[in-house]
């Protein structure tokens, strides 16, 4: 049985385990990983814009150039009142939105543009004459009826003319303002100018047309019923005037005597009232007086009298005469008693003044009183008369209102029918011309810029949206981190991609040395015969290519000095990934270091390592395995490098490799030349279409994983992982190889030749290398 190195049985699975989830890395996009995919992928954006421009281009040389005229008019909801009237038959227009909206469709109605055809004769045009259609004959097929079936031959050509007109005009509004525009396009600058401007004079044409029907069919309404109200107003009027005569209602100053009268009596008999009021309360003071045995000349009837108050002021007099005398001549002097007689006149005069006085106040308040019932009883006779004819006056009432219902309504149909009249002698349209249409000195149609502009725009966007899309779809690897988030182990190097040009130069040095090669030697090539990127690392040692082979070196190194490493195998997932190259780039770079490297061509199948450096060895590994031949007798040495190399025969017999692989013959060879090596360097073959490189897998105690860059998927990477996880804590490290690093700038900046520039220079030109 083989023999592992590793104490673990070997067992192949069933299937292969399941990598953890987060090797799956779908691809997260922020803005500076968008401009990197936009400008890896810049062909794929290009090409849609190129393909649009150049449709464009085409659309451009055959479109039909035309020119468009616009003439604005504004729907003026201010109507010019040259008529005194304080409303139009046809209502002026509203300031609503859909009422501008409707004036705007009216514009581009069918009977509008029918006149606009008829008056500019545009049938007989031929640009609005419709041109026979190669697919008119498939169109007739599926269409029921001609659009003329019915109608005369003028009609048709005046509804295709019509047809032709709505598409080549467009009536807009300008915002929410009450202006519209009529653009109208045609060949001919002149043209459209002329249509703009009649379409225009057609809808102000419509627009004083239909008032002056609406006015015309209102005014002969009106006299109709004219005349019916006149006869209602007359016979309602007769109505009135009938029963006011019937029932005595005779009216003044527009009410009924008997309530005019009732109205004068009744204020007479409120002041008569009060008169009575003040005669009595008078008289009262009187009696109050008399009864108590007070002076009557209080009363202020008395104190009022003229003649009162003189007699009072001259009895003051002859009693201060009586008194001076008195006092002077004594009381018995017959000055004195003379005096004294005028006093006693006048005191009587007093009396008799104040009685007369007294019997005035009661004749007053009698003379009121009387007068009072005689008021009384008129206005109760009145109020009885006028209680009689209510019923009446109800009914007159009704009548009147009625004949001033018909009055008022005659009187307003009236005035209505003079207005309309007026009105149907002068009407003008709602809207006004703001700008007439000029002749257009620059074509409108096709917009050249426009058109160029939004095709490239549209081109560039499907493009960015193909190259994202491409982007997102691209599973290959192609970064160092990606390649250690699938395989979930380091990622060692980026070897670059060597530019076929530069191989070609430096393989033309060997062409002295091809004059001297024996080609029937069984010797390893000499160094310039030999495929000059088996030697990149060696013959150029400034150049990125030994640099990344100096980084798997150095990895391999740093493991060597704590772990006891003496197999490294070298292998990839698919063929074509450049691990052949690493292989003997790899090998060749520990032995100019002193370190005894052997370098096995471990691909019986496909033996690139022999094919490359001893094309013609007669013995190898399979030789040696089977002992047809002595492992010094099969090793051929690199004196150049120090190099030994154990190559691999063609093998006929193909059944025999995987027996071979998988038995004690191989793990002897390999222990023996442990002893002699202290590094064995295996080109093995690759993971997923062979079990060959499963099977030195488990011999190895280190492995190297090459990877192809932008190449292999990473289903693929994480597959072989997958194989190769019985012997997962061997896998060193993944490295990518055939490196664009022009191209790795838009993945990978600081790995890219951008950042390393500083550094030194190489010849990196695109080229296959394997």
């Amino acid at each position: 049985m083989l023999q592992r190195n590793s104490d673990l049985p070997y067992v192949i699975p069933d299937e292969p385990p399941a990598r953890p989830a987060e090797s799956r890395q779908y691809p997260t996009v922020d803005l500076r990983e968008m401009g990197r995919i936009l400008r890896r992928r810049y062909k794929m954006v290009a090409l849609p814009a190129v393909a649009l421009l150049s449709l464009a281009a085409v659309y451009l040389v055959f479109a039909t150039t035309l020119y468009t005229a616009t003439s604005t008019v504004l729907v003026d909801p201010r109507r010019a009142n040259v008529v005194e009237t304080n409303q139009s038959v046809l209502s002026n227009f509203g300031t609503d939105d859909a009422t501008i909206e409707s004036q705007t469709l009216l514009i581009q109605s069918v009977a509008i543009l029918t006149r606009v055809v008829g008056k500019l004769k545009l049938t007989e045009d031929e640009e609005f004459t419709p041109k026979p259609g190669l697919l008119d004959p498939i169109k007739n097929l599926f269409r029921s009826s001609g659009p003329s079936d019915g109608a005369s031959p003028e009609d048709a050509a005046k509804s295709r003319s019509v047809d032709i007109l709505q598409k080549r005009m467009k009536v807009t509004r300008q915002g929410t303002t009450f202006l519209v525009d009529i653009a109208v396009s045609s060949r001919s600058p002149q043209k459209a100018a002329t249509i703009a401007n009649a379409i225009a004079d057609a809808y102000f044409d419509e627009q004083v047309r239909a008032k002056y029907d609406a006015t015309r069919i209102a005014a002969t309404w009106l006299n109709g019923q004219i005349d019916d109200l006149k006869s209602r107003v007359v016979v309602s009027e007769k109505a009135v005037e009938d029963f006011r005569s019937a029932n005595n209602l005779m009216v003044s100053q527009g009410v009924t005597l008997n309530d005019q009268q009732i109205t004068d009596l009744n204020g007479k008999l409120i002041a008569a009232r009060a008169q009575t009021a003040e005669a009595r309360a008078k008289y009262e003071q009187v009696q109050d007086i008399a009864k108590s045995g007070g002076d009557p000349g209080g009363i202020n009837a008395a104190i009022s009298s003229e003649m009162i108050t003189k007699l009072r002021t001259q009895y003051a007099d002859i009693a201060k005469n009586e008194a001076d005398l008195s006092s002077k001549y004594g009381a018995r002097h017959p000055s004195v008693a003379n005096v004294r007689a005028q006093r006693r006149d006048t005191q009587r005069l007093i009396n008799e003044e104040i009685k007369r006085v007294l019997e005035s106040t009661k004749h007053d308040y009698d003379v009121a009183r009387s007068r009072e019932a005689s008021l009384q009883q008129s206005l109760d006779q009145l109020q009885g008369v006028s209680t009689s004819s209510g019923q009446a006056q109800v009914r007159l009432r009704e009548l009147q209102r009625e004949a001033e219902a018909n009055r008022t309504q005659y009187e307003s149909y009236l005035a209505r029918s003079k207005e309309t009249t007026a009105q149907e002698s002068l009407e003008m349209p709602d809207s006004r011309i703001v700008t007439k249409a000029s002749i257009p000195i620059r074509p409108s149609s096709p917009k050249t810029m426009l058109i160029l502009g939004l095709a490239v725009m549209l081109g560039l966007g499907a493009g960015s949206v193909l190259a994202f899309l491409a982007d997102y779809l691209d599973d290959r690897v192609k970064t160092l981190e990606r390649a250690e988030a699938i395989a979930g182990v380091p990622a060692l190097a980026a070897v670059p991609l060597i530019g076929a040009r530069e191989l070609a130069g430096l393989a033309r040095r060997g062409r002295k040395e091809l004059g001297r090669y024996d080609p029937k030697t069984t010797k390893l090539l000499p160094a310039p015969l030999q495929p000059p990127l088996t030697r990149y690392a060696i013959d150029e040692p400034g150049t990125f290519f030994a640099e990344a082979i100096r980084a798997v070196r150095l990895a391999l190194q740093r493991t060597m000095r704590s772990q006891p490493v003496k197999v490294v195998q070298v292998t990839s997932a698919l063929d074509s990934e450049g691990k052949t190259t690493l292989a003997i780039n790899l090998a060749q770079s520990l032995a100019t270091l002193g370190i005894r490297t052997l370098l096995i061509d471990g691909d019986l199948r496909n033996p690139q390592v022999t094919r490359a450096l001893c094309p013609r060895a007669d013995a190898g590994l399979l030789e040696v395995a089977i002992g047809r031949a002595a492992p010094e007798q099969a090793v051929l040495v690199d004196h150049s490098t120090g190099l030994s190399v154990l190559p691999s025969t063609k093998i006929q017999q193909v059944e025999y490799i995987t027996e071979l692989m998988f038995s004690d013959r191989i793990v002897d060879v390999l222990d023996y030349f442990r002893h002699r090596y202290e590094l064995i360097v295996i080109d093995s073959p690759p993971l997923v279409p062979l079990v060959d490189g499963r099977a030195l897998a488990e011999l190895a105690d280190r492995i190297v994983v090459a990877t192809a860059w932008d190449q292999t998927p990473g289903e693929v990477l994480s597959h072989a992982m997958d194989l190769l996880s019985p012997v997962s804590d061997r896998v060193m490290g993944t490295v990518l190889t055939r490196v664009d690093l022009s191209r790795l700038q838009f993945y990978d900046y600081y790995r890219s030749s951008a950042y390393l520039k500083p550094y030194g220079t190489a010849g990196l030109h695109a080229g296959a290398a394997r």
